[in-house]
């Protein structure tokens, strides 16, 4: 995720007339590295891999926590993707216990990485965010069961998200042009405070990944947003709750 481009092409056609907007890479970083918040609550790894998996597969994995404060504390997470059921708890001071992290393949072929934020003593910014990833071998061809929604060069899990203030939501999403394609918001056309990009960042012609909605600072009412790609220029909406 580090190694993001710099600048972003975000093509914005007016006419026959396409101008350049240029992301800068703090925004994109703020979307691949979701602000967190330092609490008592340790959670001791941010990344999980399930390795490959077949679609009968269920999964799951154990990340530690610790209480490092002189008070219990309770924490909740919450999984970016319905694939995932993830575990909430109650921690005493000075001792530890974990967040179980289950996963099944059923009907998801492909590469996957999604997030689990946990959120602690603050309860509108996490404490940490935990990326799961793994690869899914497929059974048959899905697209058309599993990604019902179509918007521009990207095929969609579903249509919009349900968003809080200074947080990230995900769609799970397939490139189903025949080239790669890089996604991001319309600035022109889409509401101040809120961003979009791909993870991977680019896309390759049939790979499947997640469309990363953020929003910066505190949601508005009616906000619209709308992706636009090197591959995909004219305007789509995903729909913002």
């Amino acid at each position: 995720m580090r190694n993001f481009l710099t600048l972003i092409l975000s093509l914005v056609w007016a006419g026959a007339v396409a101008q350049i907007r240029l992301v800068p890479r703090s925004v994109l970083d703020s979307i691949a590295n979701p602000r967190t918040v330092k609490t008592a609550l340790v959670v001791e790894q941010q990344r999980v891999d399930f390795g490959r998996l077949t679609e009968a597969d269920k999964v799951e994995y154990r990340v530690a926590v610790k209480n490092v404060g002189t008070e219990t504390m309770t924490y909740r997470t919450v999984p970016s993707c319905r694939c995932l059921k993830v575990t909430d708890g109650v921690v005493r001071a000075g001792e530890s216990g974990e967040i179980v992290i289950s996963f099944s393949g059923k009907g998801l072929p492909g590469p996957f990485t999604h997030m689990v934020s946990v959120y602690a003593a603050d309860m509108t910014t996490p404490t940490a965010v935990i990326w799961v990833r793994g690869y899914v071998k497929a059974g048959r061809d899905h697209r058309g069961e599993y990604y019902p929604y179509t918007c521009g060069a990207l095929l969609l899990r579903q249509p919009g998200v349900k968003i809080r203030s200074n947080s990230i939501e995900c769609i799970a999403c397939m490139n189903n042009s025949d080239r790669a394609v890089t996604i991001t918001q319309d600035s022109l056309l889409s509401s101040a405070g809120i961003e979009a990009c791909t993870y991977p960042r680019t896309l390759q012609a049939g790979q499947e990944g997640d469309l990363l909605i953020s929003i910066r600072g505190q949601k508005q009412q009616n906000m619209k947003l709308f992706i636009v790609g090197e591959y995909a220029p004219s305007k789509r909406e995903i729909k913002i709750e």
